[in-house]
């Protein structure tokens, strides 16, 4: 009597599986479908970069640095993301947009200088004494907009 009601419940513990398994595996399809749809969602960013002094630099996907020679005037410079472009947009692929600066959407920003005969150093403070720095922008990849993407702007100030 006591093997019929362990193979009754191996029974049941079997369906059980069974009916979990067949409620899985169609999640587990649904999800992966979604996971390859957000890919197709996201697309590559330009990114212009303004500085305080009304220059403007733009990285056209593809290109990821510049190099600038800035002649020592005294004059402080700071450097920001001025907009961002998503040329294979469908819809948007010729329009420029200001960052919101919050949410998922977002750019981040650092910066190494390099003094003469020095080592580079992180660094936030304006550009503006002779030596070299390095403006580091780059495409969060918390976005649902874009892929991540860094672009650098070495300036020279001599």
């Amino acid at each position: 009597m006591e093997r019929k009601k362990c193979i009754g419940q191996l029974k049941r513990i079997f369906i059980l599986f069974a009916a979990l398994f067949l409620c899985v595996t169609p999640c587990a399809a649904f999800t992966a479908c979604g996971e390859q749809t957000e890919g197709e969602t996201k697309y590559d960013v330009a990114i212009r970069v303004a500085c305080s002094d009304g220059s403007t630099y733009t990285f056209p996907v593809g290109e990821d640095e510049k190099h600038v020679t800035i002649p020592y005037d005294g004059i402080e410079r700071t450097y920001w993301v001025d907009s961002y472009n998503l040329p294979d947009h469908p819809r948007w692929s010729d329009k420029w947009f200001s960052p919101s600066g919050e949410g998922a959407n977002v750019f981040g920003k650092g910066m190494t200088y390099c003094p003469p005969g020095g080592l580079n150093q992180s660094y936030t403070g304006p550009v503006k004494e002779i030596g070299k720095y390095c403006v580091t922008i780059y495409a969060d990849s918390t976005s649902d907009l874009w892929y991540f993407r860094s672009i650098y702007l070495f300036i020279e100030v001599i």
